[in-house]
């Protein structure tokens, strides 16, 4: 190890308690600073220093008079003074074999007297020293400044104790926090058969909408009712952690009475009630994470983002509580790695393009539109479908700039087309954040002016879930595109949350049936059933119906019979580029014809 002095016989434990309590953190600490001044004057001395000895260099944690951070352990004074267990004194150190050729001692800071009293726990590891250094040679300590330094030495090691406490700390609760929890892994972590776990009561969302609506206080309050309930469901003597402002974490050892299953049905079982916070009943969201903690060989797995994900996604999927699993782990970094090089897709020319793929009007076998769709080329990854990458962006800033990436080249190919004299729509698919803000239908209309695209050649289409936030809001950005004479389509309707109201209060034009629907509609009669009535009440009010998802004969075959004016699906046409399209217009479609003639026959 070090040629300057021998290691300690427990260099080990002593290594591993500095890391424990963190002592070579580079934060300054004002009352360390302060004491090392404070030693300096009372000793008359230039230098004066905490420090820390590590593996390989002595830190300094605080100190005054010299400008380094620390040294080499090899040459370091402090090596030899945690051996000592008492005050370590040298008092010329040009006349000590131990030191006459060190470096600190040939060239600076020039060290000719040294006096050091280590750091020591209770337990009796030396883990540095309290040094006071000056550049002539001293006689050695009074009997009183030596005590007088063991006495500064207490106070440092005090000091840095309580550090390490109070960083263990959640402040308004009073619990270990995350830090303290992730060393307590470390800990057990040889051993084996621990189980962690992580609850998380609230998603961030809901309490965001807690503070805007109760208040800050409150909802510190609130945490503390949480803290208290789970606590109540947990095994006696089980230290509960602070993850994070509405995440909590525990250990559970092998010899818990109780199976970790049948404790996590338990928390999972109590929080389905409200709880109480100044009588007003908040309703948890909990999911529960846990993860078998082995010590493979990847030592610095990180445990906690593990459990973490594994508790989202039993709290999305409405399971309660779940086993950490490696795909649940693998599909959160694919979706980090997703939204992280979105971002970068949208600024080059490279990665993103749109295909087009086409309606055709049922009667005639004419193409009405074109729905613009959005495809990613991921430079690593390959293609990327849209429904992976455009859900992630929709929960993120992200969509926005997508956004306005899609229209902008719709807009420019729309007028491509209408220059070459074709007479169909271009639309494309809008988000809830979108058609919640008139800044996007403004550039949509300035986009339009520009490019001198006719607004009767441009679609919007949206889906029900952008009316859920501010439904009056979207209503007014539609309404201003239908005073243009712009189309605008109700996408996927009945899939999710449909109503008869939408079909009279919506300023829509189309409706587009979901394709589950549609899929299901040649052998399902309820489906069959829902789809006729969709469309005669449609029809009734002066909507166009689009059938999308056709995919075989037999379905566009009962599609056709029960009314829809349009159709869409690889059957009729798959999404194309634009060169691809273009040849197609070009030619006589084979098998739209053919299925025109089928159903007229």
């Amino acid at each position: 190890m070090a040629r300057g002095a021998p290691t300690p016989f427990n260099e080990a434990q002593r290594l591993g308690r500095v890391a424990d309590l963190c002592l070579l953190d580079p934060e300054p600490d004002p009352v360390l600073d302060q004491l090392v001044s404070t030693v300096s004057l009372h000793f008359n001395v230039p230098i004066a220093l905490v420090s820390i000895v590590g593996e390989h260099r002595q830190w300094f944690r605080a100190g005054t008079g010299l400008c380094q951070q620390g040294t080499a352990r090899d040459i370091s004074f402090c090596a030899h003074a945690i051996l000592s267990g008492d005050v370590m004194q040298v008092c010329d150190a040009q006349l000590d074999d131990r030191f006459r050729e060190n470096p600190l001692v040939t060239g600076a800071p020039n060290i000719r007297f040294y006096a050091a009293a280590p750091l020591t726990t209770e337990d009796g590891l030396g883990l540095g020293s309290l040094c006071i250094i000056d550049t002539q040679p001293r006689p050695r300590l009074s009997a009183h400044d030596a005590q007088m330094l063991r006495h500064f030495a207490q106070l440092a090691m005090l000091r840095l104790s309580g550090l390490r406490h109070a960083s263990y700390l959640d402040g308004p609760t009073g619990l270990f926090n995350r830090l303290r929890l992730e060393q307590d892994i470390t800990a057990v972590l040889p051993a084996g058969d621990h189980c962690l776990a992580v609850v998380d009561m609230l998603s961030p969302s809901f309490l965001n909408d807690i503070v805007k609506a109760l208040g800050y206080s409150f909802s510190q309050e609130l945490v503390g009712v949480m803290h208290g309930a789970l606590k109540a469901h947990l095994p006696a003597h089980t230290t509960l952690y602070k993850v994070s402002p509405t995440r909590f974490g525990f250990l559970l050892p092998p010899h818990v009475r109780e199976s970790p299953e049948v404790i996590f049905q338990r928390l999972v079982s109590a929080f389905e009630a409200p709880l109480l916070c100044r009588n007003i009943p908040i309703q948890p969201q909990a999911g529960v994470g846990a993860i078998r903690l082995q010590l493979g060989d990847d030592v610095e797995k990180d445990w906690l983002r593990l459990v973490v994900s594994a508790a989202d996604e039993a709290r999305a999927k409405g399971t309660g509580w779940r086993w950490y699993e490696p795909h649940l782990d693998l599909a959160q970094q694919r979706a980090f790695l997703l939204l992280g090089s979105l971002a970068e897709a949208v600024r080059t020319a490279n990665q993103l393009h749109l295909v087009y793929q086409p309606r055709i009007e049922v009667a005639t076998g004419r193409v009405v539109t074109v729905e613009a769709l959005l495809r990613w080329q991921h430079p690593v990854l390959g293609p990327v479908s849209p429904t992976e990458f455009v859900p992630l962006a929709e929960k993120t800033a992200l969509i926005r700039p997508l956004s306005l990436w899609v229209l902008r080249e719709a807009v420019q190919q729309a007028a491509r087309w209408q220059r070459q004299g074709h007479r169909f729509k271009v639309a494309i698919n809008v988000s809830a954040p979108d058609l919640g803000s008139p800044a996007f239908i403004d550039l949509l209309l300035d986009l339009l002016a520009q490019h001198q695209v006719e607004p009767k050649g441009f679609e919007v289409e949206f889906t029900e879930s952008a009316l859920s936030d501010n439904p009056s809001m979207v209503r007014a950005q539609l309404e201003r595109l239908r005073a243009i004479g712009m189309d605008v389509a109700i996408d996927d309707f009945g899939s999710g949350y449909s109503n008869w109201a939408y079909l009279r209060e919506l300023p829509a034009t189309t409706v587009k049936l979901d394709r589950s629907l549609v899929q299901n509609a040649a052998h399902d009669i309820k489906d069959h059933r829902l789809i006729e009535a969709i469309v005669d009440l449609a029809r009734r009010v002066g909507y166009r119906v689009v059938a999308e998802g056709i995919e075989t004969e037999q379905v566009y075959q009962a599609m056709c019979e029960m009314g829809c004016q349009e159709a869409q699906g690889f059957l009729l046409a798959r999404p194309m580029n634009t060169t691809l399209l273009e040849r197609w217009l070009q030619h006589e479609r084979p098998g739209v014809t053919r299925y025109l003639r089928a159903l007229n026959r």
